[in-house]
């Protein structure tokens, strides 16, 4: 067999794309395809100018891919969505340096399964030890902190044997085959099932009605108006905003992804799309959805939980989509049938007592996550038989067994497993 050559690339303009699909596609998530990472990158949404210096590392035989992993040189930690800036406070009161880091992840996005893609699994083990080996000796003869890797699916994170496992929180709706959105609520309590159709019927009784805008009918105008209620829900939240993409992103949207998007529009009835109200962006790719963005007017009521959770969920039951990962924070997703799991990290930091204190404290970090999980878990209004049945497959789905936590091996026989 030819050798493997490994090459790193500064932005995923350099490589082929049908080449990185060949690999990335394998992926449930569409965050890895190149034309969604070409789209971050040649809108300058993420760029080095953004503090996102690309170094996809791809893995050559012959000329051909046959292992890749995107990775970005970071001089912060914006757009990650595991929140390590506690970690990078600490650091500064040692006056331990903290940046700049690798971090392999999809860009401004809580979600990703990340990995090693390759095309044989019996080669996983010998590249990803060897782009390990060589990530290492670019931090450091460069002066790089850290090495992490964010939203790491299940099996992948099993491999790293020197990093330190963190735990977080993250969201999923599963569609069980529902006949319709009905279906759905009638396997809700009643009280929530009640307050949820009285938020359903509220936009109707506004006189709007949802549009999903998809493909070719992803007009500018549709765009333009999606990305003005995008800056209209980042300015409410001031220091704490998630404003990581510009103008040039959602125009240029259609032109990179319009097969993996769809637009939810509540608009007034006998009105366009892009006369919305209320927007949210959500991407697809095979049986899952994930909710991106969302704006709206904020003097009509319910457009959140119409245009973000209830339209998206009775598009996924026309199509038999079964799994929805809705994003990041918003505790009221638990109310509307959303279930919390266990979402993995993985980090090495290369300053020895820094390493020493986040392996000393992770362990407890992590219970605590798992206990805030089981007290979520109370809020959603499914019978307890039916959270039992989610929590089998969200296991299955993950590749976890059922005693297995996602910490350290080592700490499983110290804690109580989630899943």
């Amino acid at each position: 067999m030819e050798p493997v050559e490994l090459t790193i690339y500064v932005g995923i303009g350099e490589i082929e794309r049908d080449s990185w699909n060949s690999l990335a596609l394998g992926s449930r998530t569409p965050f890895y395809e190149w034309e969604w990472l070409a789209l971050l990158e040649q809108s300058g949404s993420i760029d080095s100018s953004s503090g996102w210096q690309p170094l996809h590392i791809s893995f050559n035989r012959n000329g051909i891919p046959v292992g890749i992993m995107p990775l970005y040189l970071k001089s912060h930690s914006h757009g990650e969505f595991v929140f390590d800036y506690g970690w990078a406070d600490l650091a500064g009161q040692l006056n331990i340096p903290y940046y700049p880091k690798l971090v392999g992840t999809a860009p401004a996005t809580p979600s990703g399964y990340y990995r090693l893609f390759c095309s044989d699994p019996g080669e996983l083990d010998t590249l990803l030890s060897r782009g390990l080996s060589t990530l290492e000796d670019i931090s450091r003869d460069n002066q790089i902190r850290g090495l992490n890797f964010l939203f790491c699916d299940p099996v992948f994170a099993r491999g790293l044997k020197e990093f330190h496992q963190w735990e977080n929180q993250s969201y999923l709706w599963i569609n069980r085959d529902y006949s319709d959105f009905q279906d759905f609520l009638s396997e809700l309590s009643k009280n929530h099932r009640r307050n949820i159709r009285r938020e359903w019927n509220s936009l109707s009784d506004q006189g709007l009605e949802i549009t999903a805008v998809s493909g070719a009918d992803l007009s500018e105008g549709i765009m333009e108006r999606m990305y003005r209620f995008y800056l209209r829900t980042n300015a409410r939240f001031g220091p704490w905003a998630a404003k990581y993409l510009n103008r040039e992103f959602f125009l240029r949207l259609p032109e990179f992804v319009d097969h993996r998007v769809v637009i939810f529009s509540a608009h007034p009835r006998n009105a366009k799309p892009e006369e919305a109200l209320g927007m949210s962006l959500c991407v697809y790719k095979g049986d899952w959805l994930f909710g991106r963005y969302w704006g709206g007017d904020p003097g009509t009521k319910n457009l959140h939980f119409n245009t973000c959770y209830y339209a998206p969920m009775q598009w996924m039951i026309e199509r038999g989509m079964r799994y929805f990962d809705p994003g990041a924070g918003s505790p009221h997703k638990l109310h509307r049938g959303f279930m919390p799991h266990p979402v993995v990290s993985c980090h090495r930091f290369f300053d020895p007592l820094l390493s020493e204190i986040f392996r000393e404290n992770i362990p407890a970090i992590n219970r605590e996550n798992r206990r805030m999980i089981r007290s979520m878990e109370e809020s959603v209004p499914f019978s307890e038989k039916l959270k039992s049945e989610l929590r089998t497959e969200i296991r299955q789905l993950f590749s976890l067994s059922e005693d297995e936590t996602w910490g350290n091996p080592e700490e499983a026989s110290r804690s109580e497993g989630l899943y």
